[in-house]
């Protein structure tokens, strides 16, 4: 009785670790394109610009896909930096509006709404702020995007997503 016991709960450790091991080889399989991509970012940004350090790597999907790298020059300046396959675009942090200031704003405009992003970005020649944020009232919640020019915070468009 004590040894079928035994062979009872060394197989199932042993089917524990064996899933353990493979749900893990196969999350870091999936996420492998992923961690590439922002690798690749933060060299681009590195050989192209004048970025020393990077803090962290965002990804845009507007008209043209960039990743938004984020860091700091040989000085620890705070530096941003647009890459896409056509090119690399440098902004210091210090020339634009800061996220907060993009919130600050799009929560005067629309109080009550709720912001779940905000991200640098490009739409058409313009490098902007992208918010995209919802709005909850009796007909139901609706989803936003709000451009900002980069450098003034300047209000440029909004896209609105259809009801849901």
């Amino acid at each position: 009785m004590g040894a079928k016991r035994t062979r009872i709960i060394t197989f199932g450790v042993f089917i524990i670790l064996t899933l353990g091991v493979v749900l893990s080889r196969f999350y870091l399989n999936v996420q492998k394109d992923h961690w590439d991509n922002k690798r690749m970012a933060v060299e681009t940004a590195y050989e192209k610009s004048i970025m020393t350090k990077a803090a962290k790597v965002d990804f845009f999907y507007g008209d043209e896909p960039f990743r938004i790298v984020y860091g700091e020059d040989k000085l620890g300046q705070g530096v941003i930096v647009w890459v896409s396959d056509k090119g690399v675009h440098t902004e210091m942090a210090s020339e634009g509006f800061t996220e907060a200031q993009i919130r600050d704003t799009v929560m005067k405009k629309n109080p009550g709404v709720e912001i779940d992003r905000v991200m640098p970005g490009k739409l058409g020649q313009e490098y902007v702020w992208e918010v995209f944020y919802k709005k909850t009232d009796d007909s139901g919640t609706r989803y936003f995007y709000d451009y900002y020019k980069f450098k003034d915070g300047l209000y440029l468009d909004t896209y609105r997503l259809s009801l849901q």
